[in-house]
């Protein structure tokens, strides 16, 4: 993770607004605003989030959650699981979602990206269908709906690309078809730039990106574990 890694309990409070994205969140999708209303034992107490029509918008049972939390001219981001939902004090709907170990500080929010250790086989596919010689280059980071790519040229937008991920722990080798969202030039000292190519998949089943959320959720907890360590 990118930023500095906290506690969570530390830098959570009753009335903490929250917002709360779900497993299947397209990437740019806005989130669910809730809010802190209680913190019991391991769990947030979160208000119930509506969608646009005011309707509750209830996860599923075991759920993962990304969740950003407001705080003091920062944002907060962490992973929860969503375990129960009803009503507290009798009156006010609210999910019950766990309280992750740590919790990253950053400054942009967005939903998460996790960085990771795996390389990819590229093949860019041009507007007329021609498809380019494969190329195996470092995966920068990794979401449940997209990826980064370090390249050695910059990618038109809206091109296609087709990866084949291997040796992705608890899955294996994974084949789809990308759309390149972004192309990010980056400078280095021996002044030979590379760029990061940022796409998005299409295509994804649920059940595959399931899998890789679970994949990112051990990541996160590995990366926790070093930094408790150090």
């Amino acid at each position: 993770m990118a930023g500095e890694l906290v506690q969570a309990r530390g830098i959570l409070a009753i009335g903490q607004r929250l917002e709360i994205f779900f497993e299947n969140s397209e990437e740019g999708t806005p989130g669910y605003t809730s809010r802190v209303e209680d913190i019991i034992g391991d769990e947030i107490v979160a208000a119930m989030p509506l969608d646009e029509r005011r309707v509750p918008v209830i996860p599923r049972v075991g759920e993962n959650l990304y969740v950003l939390a407001a705080g003091d001219g920062c944002h907060y981001r962490f992973f929860s699981v969503h375990r129960s939902h009803g009503l507290h004090e009798g009156r006010i709907p609210v999910l019950r979602i766990s309280i992750p170990d740590a919790a990253e500080r950053f400054q942009k929010r967005g939903l998460f990206r996790i960085k990771v250790n795996l390389f990819s086989t590229v093949r860019l596919v041009d507007r007329m269908g021609q498809i380019d010689a494969p190329k195996r280059v470092p995966v920068v980071d990794l979401s449940g709906s997209g990826l980064a790519f370090s390249f050695p040229s910059s990618v038109p937008l809206d091109s296609y690309a087709a990866l084949e991920i291997n040796d992705i722990p608890g899955i294996g080798s994974i084949e789809v078809m990308s759309r390149v969202m972004r192309s990010t030039r980056i400078e280095r000292e021996d002044d030979r730039p590379i760029y990061h190519i940022g796409v998005q998949f299409q295509g994804v089943s649920r059940t595959l990106r399931d899998q890789i959320i679970r994949y990112l959720f051990q990541v996160q907890r590995e990366q926790v574990e070093r930094v408790r360590n150090d």
